[in-house]
């Protein structure tokens, strides 16, 4: 296994309470660090306009023409004219328009309120990096830069006060953002309810975060229903009661969950025309797995296979879709994960179509199947 696999990405400490979130915070609380929160511990930290979507290839120039065309359009809905290209594009990130930039905050607490609104399917994380002792200089065009920087904009917009808001700005936008000093705390699924109230009577809600009727009126139906969801469908639980996306023994039927896009696209077998997809899983450090996938031919198929094997992961991976060179009869790839999923496969000359739930490997660590 390669270096780049076994190798610690970043420190991980898990929490289960409030209590443990309020301890483990406690040492970055001094000034020194930034953070920034995800819905979901399996995103890794790629910006917006360089994260893998349908009918959506990477280009700069395809970069450029979207920002370019909010700044024709969005014209009549602003104030003030953004003065410099660092301003748009932090107004245009702002609005949802994907950029190469990543929000970072000086607060903790308006991270945290970030990780666990959003979904109460996955485990939630919030990044911890130092913070710089330097920001780029903003006289230079954003697209000129030529290394992973921090930046604070012009505030344009009074989301970027409340949120104590700056961005790092990436010249490689389809990669992911790695440094040296990088934690995550990771919060349990089950907290996030009891986390969002806890948020909102510290003042950190909706309202106070974004500073519109429409948040407002978010708040306002949090505050109606008691935190409990985010209008998705709870996960099932497993016999112990913890949440597990694990598929009883006893259920037959395969379901469509729209968490793990590829459950069912791929035929619902990971063994079909003479091929077989399988899987090892091994944990490498806390709460993160190998995985060595290997497509070949059927111990007793006629042909070895031959060509190019393409790999469908989750689409949280930078790159989810890998395609490999047969070797010897094989195609494997080696990747890394927090947690199962279902991976399709292409292979051969027929085009097979083969699919495995990692959540389904009796040999995998529990951990990561219910997961």
């Amino acid at each position: 296994m390669s270096a780049s696999l076994t190798s610690k990405l970043w420190r991980r400490e898990r929490v289960s309470s409030w209590l443990e979130f309020q301890t483990t915070i406690a040492p970055f609380l001094n000034g020194e660090w930034l953070f920034r929160g995800v819905a979901s511990v399996r995103h890794t930290l790629v910006p917006s306009v360089g994260r893998p979507r349908e009918g959506f290839t990477y280009s700069v120039a395809l970069e450029e023409a979207l920002l370019d065309q909010f700044k024709r359009e969005a014209l009549p809905f602003l104030d003030h004219r953004p003065i410099t290209e660092w301003e748009w594009l932090a107004l245009a990130q702002h609005h949802g328009v994907p950029t190469r930039l990543l929000d970072w905050s000086e607060s903790p607490s308006v991270s945290l309120f970030f990780a666990v609104w959003g979904n109460d399917h996955d485990d939630a994380g919030l990044y911890i990096v130092r913070r710089p002792s330097a920001v780029v200089a903003l006289d230079c065009h954003p697209f000129k830069v030529r290394k992973v920087s921090f930046f604070y904009p012009g505030y344009v917009t009074p989301r970027l006060v409340s949120q104590r808001g700056l961005f790092t700005v990436h010249p490689k936008p389809d990669e992911p953002y790695r440094c040296g000093e990088m934690r995550q705390i990771v919060i349990d699924k089950s907290c996030k309810p009891d986390f969002r109230r806890k948020l909102d009577s510290s003042g950190i809600h909706h309202a106070a975060i974004f500073m519109d009727l429409d948040s407002l009126s978010r708040r306002l139906v949090a505050l109606r229903t008691g935190w409990g969801g985010n209008g998705a469908a709870a996960p099932r639980a497993s016999r112990d009661g913890a949440p597990s996306r694990r598929r009883a023994a006893a259920e037959p039927v395969r379901r469509f969950d729209p968490n793990d896009p590829n459950k069912g696209r791929f035929g619902g077998v990971p063994a079909r025309d003479g091929l077989v997809l399988t899987a090892r899983v091994k944990e490498i450090e806390a709460d993160w797995y190998s995985i060595a996938l290997a497509v070949a031919a059927a111990p007793r198929a006629r042909t070895p296979l031959t060509g190019t094997v393409t790999f469908h992961l989750h689409d949280t991976f930078a790159r989810p879709e890998r395609p490999v060179r047969v070797r010897d009869g094989r195609a494997t790839l080696e990747v890394c994960s927090y947690g199962a999923f279902t991976v399709g496969v292409v292979a051969g000359p027929g085009g097979t179509r083969l699919e495995l739930d990692l959540a389904d490997l009796d040999t995998a660590p529990l951990p990561f199947r219910e997961r």
